[in-house]
């Protein structure tokens, strides 16, 4: 009997190259590499694809579920992953199988033999997503941008809609040190003739990008604003989650005009995701798991969890050394009580990576240590990959 296959050797293909999310070193991105494999791969939909500082995920996700309850097929590029790489790629709402992904794995391979060009980590994942949507030519292709926009590879494809949701500060040292410099990388996505749907924005971020739209960048783009409309009824816990359903509705009117939105409405109160304000009862206590790691994206995390512990809780934070930790500590309120904590990634912060201010706090080894000495409501935050590392613990026997 011949085995099934298993992800195993796409891993050690996909960890064969540079890794980027794993060593945090961003500098030099660029489309080039992206563009020469891309010339060797059969042609994919154009993508919708989707940029921002935070809620590109969920956002993405919307998108797929709104589609789904519309009856339209998708196939669905987006990253980090949770719990399994194969969350990276998904067809009609379910992941890759190994099946599926060995298939490309082989197609994407010889691209880039042929090309001559050798891609990263992300980058071979990408390949792969451009490999799966273009054997299913019907379906949308929704596609999240790694960092930034402009440099990023998933820009070597033309967008057939761009889509850039809340931007904020993050990873200022490649993107640059202001949100209008940040603004000209995400609105980079934007093609002439194309809609570019800018969800709804902070006072500051809507200037930065009214500034860089009349310097030019996205020049030719039908610009859609997405305004604030009444709330909805959300499985996604949250009020940022309404800016980035808001988001979704517009792309969806883009997809599929005069559609009845109802079955969309619907669908999404029953949406959950992973890491995403993740609601946990585990042996007696409640946590609220989610990977948030900037300073609004936390602050809106601790919107929830103030909500969700009204007699209190304790904040579990974890910090890549690359993200702007002194931002991040100006959200928490005063008489929080916060414990920090490593994980499994060379990013991690170490206890001596955290400005004075923050080292009167506890510190744990690692995320099993912590969940074991902190008692009661915890509120875990920080990083996509503490996320993913709590719920494999907590889900452990």
């Amino acid at each position: 009997m011949v085995s099934p296959p298993t992800l195993d050797g796409l891993l050690a293909w996909l960890d064969a190259a540079p890794n980027r999310e794993r060593t945090g070193n961003f500098a030099g991105l660029h489309t080039q590499a992206m563009g020469r494999v891309l010339a060797h791969l059969p042609t994919p939909p154009a993508p919708v694809t989707i940029a921002g500082t935070k809620g590109k995920g969920s956002t993405l996700h919307l998108i797929e579920a709104g589609l789904a309850a519309l009856g339209r097929s998708t196939t669905a590029f987006t990253s980090p992953h949770v719990r399994s790489v194969a969350e990276r790629w998904r067809l009609d709402g379910r992941e890759a199988t190994p099946e599926d992904l060995q298939d490309a794995q082989a197609t994407a391979m010889a691209a880039e033999v042929a090309a001559g060009c050798p891609l990263s980590w992300f980058e071979r994942s990408l390949a792969l997503a451009v490999i799966l949507a273009s054997r299913r030519p019907s379906a949308v292709f929704l596609a999240e941008v790694g960092i930034g926009g402009r440099q990023d590879a998933v820009n070597a494809l033309d967008a057939g809609i761009a889509v850039v949701t809340h931007l904020s500060h993050d990873h200022r040292d490649v993107l640059g040190p202001t949100l209008d410099h940040i603004a000209h990388q995400k609105l980079g996505i934007a093609r002439a003739g194309y809609p570019l749907v800018i969800a709804p924005q902070s006072p500051e971020a809507a200037a930065a990008i009214n500034r860089r739209l009349s310097a030019g960048d996205a020049d030719g783009a039908l610009i859609m604003d997405v305004g604030r409309g009444p709330a909805l009824d959300l499985g996604l816990p949250g009020d940022h989650q309404q800016d980035n359903a808001a988001t979704a509705l517009a792309v969806l009117t883009l997809l599929a005009p005069g559609a009845d939105l109802g079955p969309v409405k619907a669908a999404w109160r029953d949406l959950h995701l992973p890491a995403r304000c993740q609601r946990v009862h585990h042996r007696g206590r409640s946590l609220l798991v989610d990977g948030a790691h900037n300073g609004p994206s936390i602050a809106a995390t601790l919107q929830v969890a103030h909500q969700d512990f009204s007699q209190g809780f304790t904040l579990l934070l974890a910090l890549a050394r690359d993200k702007e930790v002194e931002e991040i500590l100006a959200t928490l309120p005063a008489g929080l009580g916060v414990v920090r904590c490593g994980y499994a990634s060379p990013r991690a912060r170490q206890e001596a990576d955290w400005p004075p201010e923050a080292r009167a706090w506890p510190w744990y080894a690692t995320v099993a240590e912590a969940l074991a000495a902190v008692p009661g409501p915890l509120c875990i935050t920080g990083s996509f990959y503490l996320a993913a590392e709590a719920l494999a613990t907590l889900e452990s026997p």
